[in-house]
């Protein structure tokens, strides 16, 4: 399956390339095409050039692109820039698109992409490095100074820098302090053990399930802080899957030690963060995304806080996020630079830090309360959680990867299959899905 796709992406490519060359004409140098030149004079002398982007979303990121864009046009008015924004569920389908777009002659100049699409993005030659372009820009050179450290390499490859983050998320343990304070145990403080996290789990549980220790989620991204805090991951340093390791098969015997002694309600099912917010639950793992709408059912920070995830192994968690890309051939490098250059200002980022959802990507403004809010007490500890993430598992068979982990997963919950037998099937699945 993977080859059919990167052969599939070879032809695109191959077609665009030649397209390209063809629109630069003769005349043109290895390293400023044709085009280059020729739309940045069109830009000056009153012609139109058009660059194009490929972005992801609802219409609220939508809309804080075209911002982003028309800021861009105060500098360029005679630059169109046509934005295509597709409200993905499934990678495939951000995938499909851009295959779609290239195929018809409109390969997207700026793309923002998804930790997920990212080592595809470059494994099929679609993104090309900034290196070079951040090197030699005092803005793109001070905003990497800015990055953690961890969410540059999770958008390098091969030692080049692929992307600009815009966003990123993670997990962080929150708690309700009224349930610890009725039980005289002591706030969870940051180094706390996994032994510690069960036994403090297990005495909150109440016996008539009025009350859970712990809301564990089944899903894919929630559950990887238990895997990269037991000091493994899905896959190795060479991208090959690792599903049914030892300490992976440790980490979900532990998961399944919390169902079956109903610590946590059942992972599939349940609606952790709702349950979180009618006091169900006295802990939770979560990002940023459900702050806004526990305050809005009326938790405050008398009410609750976070912590940093337990420790086995490490101190550790994940993150996700985007980040802004060039296509491999712009029509204009400079121009779409420029672009690339305002979608990463820092106006962009609070802009999409303010829909309460997504943490920004550098220290001053994931820190700034006025950008972040005052609650939880510990909302910095957002941050922390980044510089010690590794970044989620996302290599190229990605969407083969998450879909069978999670059925995994969903099976030794249900009781349908011990961790040893349901990982070694994922991992022969998996296997058998890349070959």
């Amino acid at each position: 399956m993977k080859n059919r796709v990167k052969k599939l992406f070879a032809l695109v490519l191959a077609g665009t390339m030649a397209f390209s060359i063809a629109a630069c004409g003769s005349g043109g140098s290895p390293d400023v095409p044709s085009a280059q030149k020729s739309s940045s004079e069109n830009s000056s002398s009153g012609k139109e050039t058009t660059l194009r982007v490929l972005n992801w979303g609802s219409t609220v990121e939508e809309s804080i692109a075209n911002d982003a864009i028309a800021r861009f046009n105060k500098e360029h008015p005679n630059v169109k820039v046509k934005q295509t924004c597709v409200p993905v569920t499934e990678w495939s389908d951000f995938i499909q698109k851009w295959i779609t777009m290239t195929t018809s002659g409109e390969a997207p100049d700026v793309i923002n992409l998804g930790l997920e699409a990212a080592q595809m993005a470059v494994s099929n030659d679609l993104i090309q490095p900034l290196d070079d372009f951040v090197s030699e820009d005092d803005y793109l050179t001070q905003l990497k100074g800015e990055y953690a450290e961890s969410l540059l390499s999770g958008f390098s490859v091969g030692g080049k820098l692929y992307g600009l983050p815009s966003g990123t998320q993670t997990m962080v343990m929150y708690y309700n302090k009224h349930m610890f304070d009725d039980a005289g145990i002591a706030y969870p403080q940051d180094g706390w053990t996994w032994d510690e996290f069960y036994d403090i789990a297990k005495k909150l549980t109440k016996d008539d399930g009025s009350v859970y220790g712990y809301g564990l989620s089944s899903a894919y991204f929630q559950l990887t802080p238990w895997w990269t805090s037991n000091g493994t991951y899905l896959t190795d340093d060479e991208g090959n899957p690792t599903v049914n390791s030892k300490d992976m098969v440790e980490s979900v015997d532990f998961l399944r030690k919390l169902v079956d002694e109903k610590i946590t309600p059942d992972p599939i099912s349940s609606d952790v963060y709702t349950m979180f917010s009618s006091k169900q639950l006295a802990m939770v793992g979560a990002g940023r995304w459900p702050l806004d709408a526990w305050m809005d059912a009326g938790l405050t920070n008398e009410d609750f806080d976070c912590v940093q995830w337990p420790v086995n192994k490490e101190e550790s968690s994940v993150y996700g996020g985007s980040a802004w890309c060039l296509g491999k051939n712009p029509v204009n490098q400079e121009l779409a630079v420029d672009l690339l250059k305002e979608m990463v200002s820092s106006e962009t980022m609070k802009a999409n830090a303010a829909g309460g959802q997504q943490i920004p990507p550098t220290e001053s403004l994931a820190t700034d309360t006025d950008i972040m809010g005052t609650a939880p007490d510990n909302i910095k500890g957002l941050w922390k959680a980044i510089t010690i993430s590794k970044p989620v598992c996302a290599p190229t068979y990605f969407g083969d990867l998450q879909t069978t982990v999670t059925r995994a997963m969903e099976d030794v919950f249900s009781g349908a299959q011990d961790p040893q037998a349901a990982l070694d099937s994922a991992q022969s699945q998996v296997e058998s899905a890349i070959d």
